[in-house]
């Protein structure tokens, strides 16, 4: 029989969880808003190793508007290239593109693989402006704050950084933190830069498109990067301490905070970065993000509860694998409880744990120490190189295959 589940969050972890769960079992997604894909809408990278298990999916590409990442530049605070790298992931990991894409445009494919007939299995049943109040982990049961139960044979708790799933069942545990960085960000059309030579490699994703990283020096806390998040336009991030922000992302228990002035985002970086690159923050609605991830949980499961993307290890994004190893999670799940009855689920979620938590630590420490917010623990550690990272990360084909080395491995 299929299994009962429930899935607290329809961002991009609760919907890749419907979406690959659905074919063999019985899905409902209780999402706290409306699914406006309008709202907090920024760029992101889908790296191959996600991308990978996405195409195998059946997702199309052609629905996410997407630019192929070909680049890494690096370029000091005026603008000038120091270095660039190629990066194309298509020849040396599988056959699998990196890209960098719309969140929107993502989660309105992730929609459809979750819900659509032209996917395998039932629909996913998708429960809008259901806030999650309380969870039994052991019932098996999920209250939200209309007095609405929901029952399940597991319940699966991908409601992001500030998951209500994990502080219900993990009291105490996985607490958010931040680590005095804030992003500012803002979006650039394309044509609104192609008369600037400092930019002349960005104006054409088509032939190449990446991300730029300009630094004072390599160890500096403040950075302009930039990104492709279409063929159109550009993302433009600033790096910087939190400053008297930090008060406000307290105070309004939030971390974002909107429509921050441009006078204060070019004050902040225009003594130590150009005014070509500055000016960039001239263009756009600017809106503050804080950086955090959270505390290391020893385990993201409890009783009929298991945690995934951010709920249970959100990182920093400096290593740009935050929604990618959320993807592996939801791939992962499906395929451990492919065939699983009730009685099945404990092995089935230990079996998660033990394949997922490794890789995680690795992507966090990477993650904390390109941000250069190493924690004392990870300054005992010899650092991770990109050439270590990468051959962990980017030729990854999905959980069956990554058992099956593992096996010939031992």
């Amino acid at each position: 029989m299929p299994l009962k589940i429930v899935i607290c969050g329809g961002g991009i972890g609760g919907l890749s969880a419907a979406g690959y769960l659905r074919a063999q079992h019985h899905v409902t997604v209780l999402e706290r808003g409306n699914l406006d894909f309008a709202t907090n809408d920024y760029g992101l990278s889908i790296v191959s190793n996600a991308f990978t298990l996405l195409q195998k999916a059946g997702i199309k590409s052609e629905n996410l508007d997407t630019v192929v990442m070909t680049h890494l530049w690096v370029r000091d605070h005026e603008g000038n290239e120091v270095n660039s790298t190629h990066f194309d992931t298509r020849p040396r990991f599988g056959g699998a593109p990196s890209v960098l894409v719309k969140r929107a445009k993502l989660q309105q494919e992730l929609l459809r693989f979750a819900t659509s007939d032209d996917f395998p299995g039932t629909p996913a049943k998708i429960i809008k402006n259901a806030k999650v109040a309380r969870v039994d982990s052991a019932a098996g049961k999920v209250w939200t704050d209309d007095d609405q139960v929901y029952e399940a044979d597991l319940i699966i708790g991908a409601d992001g950084i500030n998951s209500a799933v994990r502080a219900s069942v993990f009291q105490g545990e996985g607490t958010p933190r931040s680590h005095d960085l804030v992003a500012f960000i803002t979006r650039v059309m394309i044509d609104d830069i192609k008369s600037e030579p400092t930019f002349a490699y960005l104006v054409d994703p088509t032939s190449q498109a990446g991300l730029s990283n300009a630094q004072r020096g390599p160890h500096s806390k403040k950075r302009i990067l930039l990104y492709h998040t279409s063929a159109h336009d550009i993302q433009v991030l600033g790096y910087t301490s939190e400053g008297e922000l930090a008060e406000k992302f307290d105070s309004q228990n939030t971390g974002i905070i909107r429509d921050i002035p441009a006078s204060r985002v070019v004050e902040e970086f225009s003594p130590e970065f150009s005014d070509t690159l500055v000016s960039l923050f001239r263009h756009g609605k600017i809106d503050a993000w804080r950086v955090r991830d959270i505390e290391p949980m020893d385990t993201w499961i409890h009783e009929k509860v298991v945690l995934i993307g951010d709920a249970a290890h959100a990182v920093t994004q400096h290593a740009g694998q935050g929604c990618n190893v959320t993807i592996e999670d939801a791939e992962a799940l499906g395929y451990l409880l492919r065939e699983a009855s009730p009685q099945d689920i404990p092995v089935a979620l230990e079996r998660f744990m033990s394949v997922r938590k490794d890789r995680i630590d690795l992507v966090a420490r990477r993650s904390r120490q390109l941000g250069h917010i190493l924690s004392e623990e990870d300054k005992t550690k010899p650092p991770i190189s990109g050439e270590e990272f990468a051959k962990a990360m980017y030729g990854y084909q999905g959980v069956e295959q990554f058992l099956k080395q593992s096996t010939q491995t031992l």
